[in-house]
């Protein structure tokens, strides 16, 4: 019985070519997903943008329709719109920065 164990155990060991093979599988199949998340980030910035433009237009109807909002509210969109709109001198920090 131990002899089958161990026949399986020397049969079931890849071939130099077979290891290099699966390790070339594998490569293509990390250089797909990281070109895949690299478009998904792409199509998440461009949505975020998006929808940054879309808040900031809502923001500017608050405020011309202000009499049908409370005071408070209307003064803190338009913070808000001030905000958004100042630009700031920080610049993002890249990875190299983090390291």
């Amino acid at each position: 019985m131990e002899e089958n164990k161990t026949k399986n155990n020397e049969s079931k060991k890849l071939t130099y070519e077979q290891l290099n093979q699966a390790a070339q599988q594998i490569s293509q199949q990390a250089e797909a997903l990281y070109k895949e998340n690299q478009q998904l980030r792409e199509t998440l910035n461009r949505i975020s943008i998006q929808n940054g433009y879309t808040e900031l237009g809502f923001k500017f109807k608050v405020v011309e329709n202000s009499t049908m909002f409370p005071k408070e509210f209307v003064e803190r969109t338009i913070a808000e719109i001030v905000d958004t709109m100042t630009v700031t001198n920080e610049e993002p920090e890249t990875i190299e920065d983090k390291k």
